[in-house]
């Protein structure tokens, strides 16, 4: 899967809150009493501590979307917490030759595991932590336990947590070697994610996590001179761009073709990727 370098493409989207997230650190209160009971997860970022959307949190919520998605156009996931399915089955690379091996990961492997990657191979997507750009606003909700037999409150199960009222996140999203179908899937995730669908962190159903896609960038890099132009987006080599974008072939050492598209909507990219989303997820021969 990663024989030789053929394609990448750098997302850049800003997220920002329709309601309350949490997305809450391990650690406790600890011995600082006044602190809320759960907090959430801050790192160090330009010499100051702010709260964070770790990229471990942005995968996980993505790929559970994406594996519905998948089976929507009729493709099969595996089952991540056997041990025993192909995907997470242990392969001697040693004794494959390049053909058994590019067999294995486009026929053996499931839609989901191609692009987000398993026990056996690596990913070919991968998430970055999410810095709020500019100021943010944390608060504090309080919860109580409640007493699953009764249905009531639970007595001294009174609790609270801290949550990011307001704030706008950076999110890079990095892709390598991928197909065109795998982006317009990633489109869809996007889409639910934006339209409310997908929540992110904790206390979702709560109406916690609610997020809005206010911008997206797209850098493609392209490294195959194969590729036969821009526009289309037939053949899987090339690159989807909308229409108000007049372009060509951008030529520099040491790559065949750059390109960056500013200030994309979710909409006209699922609309530029013109591929057949049900024959790859099927894995229909020579789609």
């Amino acid at each position: 899967m990663f024989h030789e370098l053929k394609n990448e493409a750098k997302i850049t989207i800003l997220l920002h809150t329709k309601s309350p997230l949490s997305i809450r650190s391990a650690e406790g209160k600890l011995l600082a009493p006044d602190l809320p009971d759960m907090q959430c997860v801050k790192s160090r970022y330009q010499d100051k501590y702010t709260v964070i959307i770790p990229g471990s949190s942005l995968k996980g919520v993505v790929r559970t979307r994406y594996e519905k998605i998948v089976k929507l156009f009729g493709g099969n996931c595996c089952n991540i917490f056997d041990h025993n399915n192909a995907c997470n089955k242990p392969v001697n690379w040693k004794n494959k030759s390049y053909e058994e091996k590019k067999r294995y990961v486009y026929t053996d492997i499931c839609p989901v595991c191609q692009l987000f990657g398993s026990q056996a191979i690596i990913s070919k997507i991968a998430f970055a932590d999410a810095y709020p750009v500019g100021e943010y606003v944390l608060g504090e909700r309080t919860g109580v336990g409640i007493n699953r037999i009764t249905g009531s409150a639970q007595k001294n199960a009174l609790y609270d947590f801290e949550v990011v009222e307001e704030a706008t996140f950076q999110v890079n999203i990095t892709l390598k070697n991928y197909e065109l179908y795998q982006m317009a899937l990633l489109m869809y995730v996007l889409k639910d994610l934006d339209e409310g669908y997908v929540s992110l962190g904790s206390a979702a159903t709560r109406g916690n996590g609610r997020m809005e896609v206010t911008r997206m960038d797209i850098e493609f890099r392209e490294y195959r001179k194969s590729v036969k132009g821009w526009k289309g987006s037939v053949d899987p080599q090339e690159i989807p761009v909308p229409s108000r974008y007049h372009v060509s072939y951008n030529w520099k050492v040491p790559f065949y073709g750059v390109i960056k598209l500013q200030n994309l909507t979710i909409d006209e990219m699922i609309e530029n990727i013109a591929v057949d989303i049900p024959k790859k997820v099927r894995r229909i021969p020579n789609a």
